[in-house]
């Protein structure tokens, strides 16, 4: 085994919120810092240069984790039988330096204060048993006032495009009026709409809702960024979720925190390595990580703090295979947490609409061309006379269909049979004039759905794989139904020839895709009897190993976490930076 010299942080992963860690702390500093990295370098030019590539990126997934090495293991219930996924389905973790931020669709939401006080805000407006007992949302240890402003640095780092609807306190037309209050506007006015988004956002307002532009992450001009670094606007090139952007204009860390950081001189990626286990000393202090670079040579990296910055599932499943004498069952898991509270998204499509003789020119633009609506988030409307709790985001198809990836079920409402001549003639005609409206709901947190280590399956280098064990219940389904019965006013209101209205959610299914937004696991709470970490993300049992990302999330809402994460990510920067390293190894307060 090769021994490196000591670094004041390690991360286990390259991605967004290792990279905004390194840009945050290590200028003006004289720490260092080392992200071990599973998969390639990766940069804007050359490697997105022209990636309009439909089978590469979405259909053979090459920007994603090698199923043959690493999957995740999944049943419905403790009962049943776990298999592993041995081909992408549910959601897809990418890997490479940046992680699945440089592939992501850039859909930007904050999380509102009902999110944060979860348990709390229903209890008080609708009373304790309107809470299912199997049901183990909590409050978070923090607030929305607490977060905002770290929201705000994040989306003027990334240049975040969108239109505020409530500038502290005061609602703006055209913006979201359900927002909690924002300290400044976006650094960039929204993108524009895709025909099909106007015709969305046109019958939405016709029918007494609130449809405004959706909040990204892509640049919708060319935009200066704190660190100094200028990229250029979007081209609605119509390639971009499971793509890298070829100019730069989708945000990610190979755009805004890894060129200041690498600028220091005193950070360092290890591309190609996979980071084995979590080394600890007798006393239960994390001491580094072991890993095994791409010709397989082991090598231990001594670290005075270990960060958990992989993709949600694999933070946990790290938890759970350093186990010591210390910790026999992983760290964080002394008092049983780890695997708790896992969570995930309802992603649903309520409503279907064929226009005969429109072209929607849906094949340009991208996830976040079109409007929203948030009058079914949460609880910004009355759940009393309802059986469920929740709600989520409603939307359109913004753009970027794919003519392989799409072929397979956009006509299923609409023809007999998926196949033959006649099959083949509608879809020449009406390829271009279907559309649809989407749902992304809450997924609360119930005991029943939890992570653990498989007892059977293993990876490629022989330690168990990580076990989901996970389903719907029926506040989802009810849920759902009653969304759907929203979208399907709208879509009368969009006059389409033809359409059809879904209001039932299936069963869950780890081989169809739905975002890749899992979360939970190893949440923050106020206490080591409720969590595995406190709002910093710093283990309770292990206080010099953090957490970020959305495993940290006590619960799912119905809105994409990437900025939420990020704005965990910088506020645990800065109390590493400013106070961690005065004290180290005590909890911060």
């Amino acid at each position: 085994m090769k021994t490196h010299d000591p670094v004041d942080i390690v991360t286990i992963g390259g991605g967004m919120t290792a990279s905004i860690l390194a840009a945050r702390i290590l200028p003006d500093t004289s720490h260092r810092m080392v992200s071990i990295e599973q998969g390639p370098a990766q940069w804007t030019y050359p490697d997105f240069a022209h990636n309009h590539d439909t089978l590469r990126f979405s259909n053979r997934y090459a920007m994603m984790q090698d199923l043959s090495k690493v999957s995740w293991t999944w049943r419905p219930n403790n009962t049943a039988a776990s298999l592993p996924m041995r081909q992408y389905g549910s959601f897809h973790p990418g890997q490479g330096i940046g992680g699945a931020m440089v592939h992501w669709t850039a859909v930007l939401w904050r999380f509102k204060d009902s999110d944060f006080n979860y348990r709390t805000h229903h209890e008080e407006r609708y009373g304790a048993d309107r809470i299912p007992e199997e049901m183990t949302v909590q409050d978070w240890p923090i607030n929305y006032a607490d977060l905002e402003p770290f929201y705000d640095d994040f989306e003027y780092d990334i240049g975040a495009s969108g239109r505020a609807g409530n500038l502290n306190g005061r609602i703006l037309p055209g913006g979201n009026p359900f927002e909690n209050p924002r300290s400044r506007t976006y650094p960039n006015p929204p993108l524009e709409y895709t025909a099909f988004g106007e015709l969305f956002g046109e019958a939405s307002e016709s029918i007494g809702l609130h449809p405004f532009p959706t909040p990204s992450g892509i640049l919708s001009r060319g935009y200066t960024d704190p660190y100094g670094h200028t990229r250029a606007g979007c081209l609605y090139c119509g390639f971009c979720t499971r793509h890298g952007c070829e100019v730069g204009a989708k945000s990610s860390p190979i755009t805004t925190w890894l060129p200041p950081a690498l600028d220091t001189g005193r950070y360092e990626l290890r591309t190609e390595s996979v980071v084995q286990s979590i080394e600890t000393a007798d006393d239960g202090r994390a001491t580094g990580v072991t890993y095994l670079d791409s010709r397989g040579q082991e090598h231990f990296q001594p670290a005075e703090i270990v960060v958990c910055s992989a993709f949600t599932l694999e933070n946990v499943r790290n938890l759970l295979l350093a186990r010591s004498d210390a910790h026999p069952d992983g760290i964080g898991n002394d008092r049983g947490q780890v695997g708790r509270n896992y969570s995930y998204q309802v992603l649903h499509t309520p409503a279907q609409g064929l226009w005969e003789n429109r072209k929607f020119q849906l094949y340009m633009g991208n996830g976040c061309t079109a409007p929203r609506l948030h009058d079914f988030y949460g609880d910004d409307f009355d759940h009393t006379d309802l059986d469920f709790i929740g709600g989520g985001d409603l939307s359109c198809d913004a753009g970027q269909r794919e003519p392989v990836g799409s072929i397979p079920t956009l006509l299923e409402p609409f023809a007999d049979r998926q196949w033959g001549a006649e099959w083949k003639a509608m879809l020449g005609r009406s390829w271009d004039g279907i559309g649809t409206l989407g749902f992304q709901g809450e997924s609360p947190a119930y005991a029943g759905n939890f992570l653990d280590l498989d007892p059977t399956f293993k990876d490629a280098w022989g330690r168990p794989l990580l076990r989901l064990t996970f389903d719907w219940r029926d506040n989802e389904r009810n849920m759902v139904r009653y969304i759907s019965e929203q979208a399907g006013r709208i879509m009368r209101a969009m006059n389409p020839d033809r359409m059809n209205v879904d209001t039932e959610l299936g069963d869950y299914r780890i081989d169809e895709y739905q975002s890749t937004h899992p979360t939970g696991g190893a949440i923050m709470g106020s206490n080591p009897g409720n969590s595995v970490t406190n709002s910093y993300g710093q283990v309770w049992d292990t206080p010099n190993v953090f957490v970020t990302g959305a495993a940290l999330f006590p619960q799912n809402p119905g809105a994409n976490p990437t900025d939420t994460a990020g704005a965990l990510a910088i506020r645990t920067a800065q109390a590493i930076r400013d106070r961690y390293f005065t004290a180290p190894g005590e909890l911060l307060a």
